[in-house]
């Protein structure tokens, strides 16, 4: 793995951190937005860009979800790592605004890293 890869992959984690418990409870709908056409761009992306084969779960819904979440890590499933509700519909969290500006430095981050072509969206 390369110096860039393993930089990503810690942003990559520390982004998971940051949004994780936004999907799981300030949601209206929490984890409403895994779909299982995600799973399947996931699975894609990761052989692709990683050379990752992500194993499917049994779940009949969503082929990447275990019992305790998404089996895959946070680098090889990024469109669902920077995704929150509030950023999606709003572009930032009003009430929020130290979690907003964390939020956007690590996505800069990440998006310096990733590249032009390659890069999960910008604000």
């Amino acid at each position: 793995m390369t110096e860039r890869q393993k930089r990503l992959v810690i942003l990559y984690e520390e982004m998971s951190r940051h949004t994780a418990p936004e999907c799981a409870s300030a949601c209206p709908k929490p984890h409403s937005c895994c779909n299982g056409m995600y799973c399947e761009i996931t699975i894609g992306y990761a052989k692709q860009k990683w050379g990752v084969d992500l194993p499917r779960t049994s779940d009949p819904r969503l082929p990447l979800m275990g019992p305790t979440g998404c089996t895959a890590a946070p680098h090889l499933r990024p469109i669902c790592t920077v995704h929150t509700c509030d950023i999606n519909s709003m572009g930032t969290k009003p009430w929020a605004p130290a979690w907003t500006e964390r939020y956007f430095d690590l996505r800069e981050r990440i998006n310096e890293l990733e590249g032009d072509d390659a890069e999960p969206g910008r604000r």
